[in-house]
């Protein structure tokens, strides 16, 4: 097991941004690689102190994906540039691509998210996808960024979706380790396991009790104590999960059937983790946690998570595309394996099923 924590420095202010030229000339950088979304910079360009006054910038906006030709694209503009660092801002996949450009070579890397929607900005992997939105793979790598800075100020005045989303992201850091967790031995625990755990539950308090709250705060502009936490728990404390817990704190079901998903373009407006969500919902179903279920439920639909295939863009969905579906959710490289129990399209698609049930008792 490899356990690794986050950027070597982070830094959540309202001024954070400032720190960037200082940061950048101690390390006698001159040639930067800026990577950004459009909306993202138009959000953020208030706040963003005039780099070029300080270096030689080299302006890339994103192309849409974080795709191997897009990291390719990246890599060779910065060989071309001679850049010596790359500064990463925007949404889970502009900065995951970040990262997939600069891992295992001599670049520095800054990232600078600008929403709430998953813990990419911390983690250290990157999730792979086609130009048409397609799931490829993830990677976990080596390094972490140099610096991540976070400016709660952005991330208010962000689409309320995104944060929506990235609270049904976090949540399935518990939901997916949890049967994991459970079936170890207290004497496999070590020290980083035993924090993986505790932050994977700290994942689920904070957000069942603050999350709709918090969810209400950013509708009226108000950048609270509890909004904050739960931004911060969606980018921060989700990712010291996997990265202290390795494969005890990895995705598992919930996200193995987000990217089966990903295959259907009915479900490409559906944000990566509003599909996660749907897939908590069956994982908890697959493992007969109906307590949980219940509890998940009237929460989710009232943020907006789908819950059935009619909400996921799928009404008309036949038993042969349910098991289509729960066929791609169960291949042999999907992380649905990493379950300590028998897994198989049978029980995914069983699953699906009492929920679409369950859905139309409750509606």
């Amino acid at each position: 097991m490899m356990s690794q924590s986050g950027p070597q420095r982070y830094i959540s202010d309202n001024e954070a941004y400032d720190v960037l030229l200082t940061f950048a000339e101690e390390l006698g950088v001159k040639r930067v690689l800026f990577l950004h979304g459009e909306k993202s910079l138009a959000a953020a360009a208030p706040y963003l102190p005039d780099l070029s006054k300080s270096f030689d910038v080299t302006d890339v906006p994103f192309g849409g994906e974080c795709s191997y030709d897009e990291i390719d694209r990246i890599k060779a503009i910065a060989k071309e540039n001679d850049v010596q660092m790359v500064i990463g801002l925007g949404g889970g996949k502009v900065l995951d691509t970040a990262k997939s450009a600069t891992t295992g070579t001599h670049l520095y890397l800054v990232l600078m998210p600008t929403l709430a929607s998953n813990c990419a900005p911390w983690s250290a992997l990157s999730v792979h996808y086609k130009e048409n939105g397609e799931h490829i793979d993830h990677q976990i790598y080596k390094e972490t960024a140099n610096l991540m800075l976070l400016n709660p100020k952005v991330i208010l005045n962000s689409p309320i979706n995104y944060f929506v989303a990235g609270i049904a992201d976090t949540l399935a850091k518990f939901y997916e380790s949890e049967l994991i967790f459970d079936n170890l031995k207290p004497e496999e625990f070590t020290v980083a396991l035993m924090m993986s755990r505790q932050n994977a539950i700290n994942c689920k308090e904070v957000l069942l009790r603050d999350g709709l709250g918090a969810i209400e705060d950013m509708k009226n502009g108000e950048l609270t104590h509890r909004w904050r936490n739960v931004a911060e728990t969606i980018i921060v404390t989700a990712g010291t999960v996997g990265g202290w817990g390795d494969e005890y704190g990895r995705a598992t079901g919930a996200h193995s059937v987000h990217d089966a998903l990903t295959l259907y373009p009915q479900t490409g407006n559906l944000l990566h983790g509003e599909k996660v969500g749907y897939g908590i919902l069956v994982l908890l179903m697959m493992e007969d946690k109906l307590d949980s279920f219940n509890e998940l439920l009237p929460m989710f639909r009232e943020m907006g998570v789908p819950t059935n295939f009619a909400e996921l863009n799928l009404p008309d969905f036949s038993d042969e595309d349910i098991d289509a579906l729960a066929t791609e959710a169960t291949t042999e490289e999907k992380m649905i394996h990493f379950m300590p129990m028998e897994v198989s399209a049978q029980l995914v698609k069983v699953a699906m099923l009492k929920m679409e049930v369950v859905a139309k008792q409750t509606a």
